[in-house]
């Protein structure tokens, strides 16, 4: 974990006190979506935005070392991808992970953005690119065992199905738990 939650920085004081300032979809986002991130446990995190407004505004506050890229428009919005780039490579470098991604057609051993890009390309078919999960830092086992089970038949559901090791899982949703927790003290007591 990155710090706890006194020690987050949104890029200086100021940057963080705008985050603070921001509509309430903003904090919502923040708190309920990239807490993890933010804190260092998870390299990225996926979710919808209504309006490019918001996404705009997102953008223009998070902290220093995440980045923002937009998967897909729709009619339902805007699917956003916030990922931390070192801890992003880190977790594609996995054996396990890069060679689940080489069997979709991800290009391997070469730079993130190349994996971003077929990422976004994936998207933009009609079939959900469930490797998604190994972006999200979701182990390769589940990953996995959601595709050939077709999302049933899982150990336990959190954040993500589990099919693998149940005691790891658990480990990592209360510490994903405990991220939104800080980071949602951090930013009641910067108001």
């Amino acid at each position: 974990m990155r710090g706890n939650g006194a020690g987050v920085h949104f890029g200086g004081a100021s940057r963080f006190h705008r985050a603070v300032e921001q509509p309430d979809e903003i904090r919502r986002v923040i708190v309920n979506h990239l807490s993890p991130v933010i804190m260092g446990c998870k390299p990225a995190a996926l979710f919808t935005l209504q309006t490019t407004d918001v996404c705009c505004s997102l953008a223009d506050t998070l902290p220093r070392g995440l980045d923002l890229m937009v998967l897909r428009k729709s009619e339902n919005g805007l699917l956003v991808f916030v990922f931390e780039k070192a801890l992003l490579e880190k977790t594609m470098a996995g054996r396990a992970a890069g060679n689940i991604l080489a069997a979709r057609g991800y290009p391997s051993g070469g730079p993130v953005a190349a994996v971003l890009s077929r990422l976004k390309k994936r998207f933009s078919g009609d079939v959900f690119p469930h490797e998604i999960g190994l972006f999200l830092g979701y182990p390769a086992a589940d990953v996995l065992g959601f595709v050939e089970h077709g999302g049933r038949d899982y150990k336990l559901c959190g954040y993500w199905k589990v099919y693998g090791n149940v005691r790891q899982a658990l480990r990592r949703f209360r510490q994903y738990d405990e991220c939104r927790e800080r980071l949602k003290t951090a930013l009641i007591h910067s108001a």
